[in-house]
């Protein structure tokens, strides 16, 4: 994760800096047709790079020590011929962020071999059910797969993008690969080239802080973890095409991406991830002073707060989730910007994390439900910005799948933050200065086992960088 974001503060310079652009067609993302025999051939180019992906990801595992990579004969034959489970304690952070990155690779495997968005989800569950069955020696889990494989189309298309619009802006080909793997490795076996596209980012922000944490989480017998203590803070959002002008059935022709990574190490972590990406939208409402955008969102949503762990934290919650949305835009003045944004729909796999203190061991939850996000910003160049961000989800246990597979979870997350240009000009690269207050809240019901309440609340002075 480290080099994940040393890589992009790195490829966010290059891509305010280097002016060349390439020409770009009117439908650069959308596959070319071909004969079956083509889509054949491609096809099996995209299984063969999944597999030594697969292989290669094996092969680190290995190399680090981990003890579930080393599949066998034996090993195999039991994934082939036995029923999957669902994994009760399962690393978290391992599971919900690292499977729908590693679904990301297959997705985008097809993706670079020219199949189109809804067609890479056959490379997905490929490159899932191979990894499962031949890669891993543990018993194959159905929640990895229910992971990997929806989350690949969020995860994989926005990177995909971001690979594009990197290469479009002139990055070296070796930098590019951190955003997509995939990709990189695609280009150096085949010589293939990224197609043409145009500058497509309309805001990338970059930001740098320090803040304070105030960590608690209960059960019925006590308090379990607290932290009071100081931590840093880096992460970075991205806007790609206009958020409020869009008319198109190309999904993720228009998604954001905000992402961030805080920690006092060996103590506490951070780590957030919110995404949305348009299935298909239109624009009922566009003129001088207003605009708007609505239609279907695909949405990745990914928090993890608290305990510092490589597998869990104290707060966690994953949703991949359907939703509508609308983006609007109102021009209050010749140089006062109102932004709102809103989602809202349905959880079709979600999951959190529990403490038991009967088994005395952390718990894996999966379950679907509802959630809603609004985000609300006012923007003056004099004045400074104003953000405000809610954000709530219920997540019901799916049931049969764990020992919390009767209950339900809430969790709650706001922010309210506030900066002011300290150096450039709006219109062009400006550096920010600001703070952010933010509340997180879950509270989990589980049949026989006891309530559990957890809180996480923070304060960050931040810089920004504004592209």
């Amino acid at each position: 994760m480290r080099l994940f974001f040393s890589g992009t503060l790195l490829l966010t310079f290059f891509l305010l800096f280097n002016s060349f652009v390439f020409p770009q067609s009117t439908a650069w993302d959308i596959p070319e047709s071909r004969s079956a025999g083509e889509n054949i051939g491609n096809g099996l180019k995209a299984g063969g790079e999944i597999l030594l992906m697969n292989g290669a990801f094996t092969l680190i595992n290995w190399a680090t020590g981990w003890p579930w990579a080393v599949p066998t004969p034996e090993s195999i034959r039991l994934n082939l011929t036995t029923p999957w489970q669902w994994e009760h304690e399962d690393g978290f952070i391992v599971n919900q962020l690292g499977h729908p990155f590693q679904g990301s690779l297959y997705f985008n495997a097809g993706r670079v071999n020219g199949f189109g968005f809804y067609e890479n989800l056959l490379f997905s569950a490929f490159g899932s059910v191979s990894w499962e069955v031949f890669f891993e020696s543990n018993k194959a889990a159905i929640n990895d797969f229910f992971t990997t494989v929806p989350g690949s189309l969020a995860a994989g298309e926005m990177s995909y993008r971001l690979y594009v619009e990197a290469s479009a802006a002139g990055i070296p080909a070796p930098l590019a690969f951190i955003l997509s793997p995939a990709a990189g490795l695609h280009r150096l076996l085949t010589g293939w080239e990224p197609p043409p596209a145009s500058r497509n980012l309309y805001e990338l922000r970059l930001l740098l802080g320090l803040g304070y944490a105030h960590t608690r989480s209960f059960l019925p017998e006590g308090q379990v973890f607290s932290f009071d203590g100081i931590y840093s803070d880096i992460g970075f959002k991205f806007i790609y095409a206009n958020p409020f002008e869009q008319d198109t059935n190309v999904p993720f022709r228009h998604f954001e991406l905000a992402m961030s990574y805080g920690m006092q190490p060996g103590v506490y972590q951070e780590i957030r991830t919110v995404s949305d990406g348009y299935l298909f939208a239109f624009s009922p409402l566009y003129d001088s002073r207003q605009a708007m955008s609505t239609g279907l969102t695909l949405n990745l949503d990914f928090n993890s707060r608290g305990k510092f762990h490589i597998h869990d934290s104290t707060i966690n919650q994953y949703s991949n989730a359907l939703n509508w949305t609308f983006k609007y835009r109102n021009l209050l003045s010749h140089d006062t910007v109102m932004h709102v944004k809103g989602h809202g729909g349905i959880t079709f796999m979600g999951s959190s994390k529990y403490f038991s203190p009967v088994m005395d061991t952390e718990l894996n939850n999966f379950g679907y439900g509802l959630n809603s996000k609004l985000f609300f910003n006012l923007e003056n160049p004099n004045a400074g910005r104003i953000e405000a961000d809610l954000y709530g989800y219920i997540l019901w246990s799916y049931p049969g799948t764990t020992y919390l597979s009767s209950g339900r979870v809430y969790w709650l997350f706001a922010d309210l933050g506030y900066s002011i240009i300290v150096s450039g000009r709006p219109e062009a690269m400006h550096v920010s200065l600001g703070i952010t207050a933010s509340l997180a809240r879950e509270w989990g019901h589980f049949g026989n086992f006891p309530d559990t309440r957890k809180r996480n609340d923070s304060v960050k002075f931040f810089a920004a960088w504004n592209f």
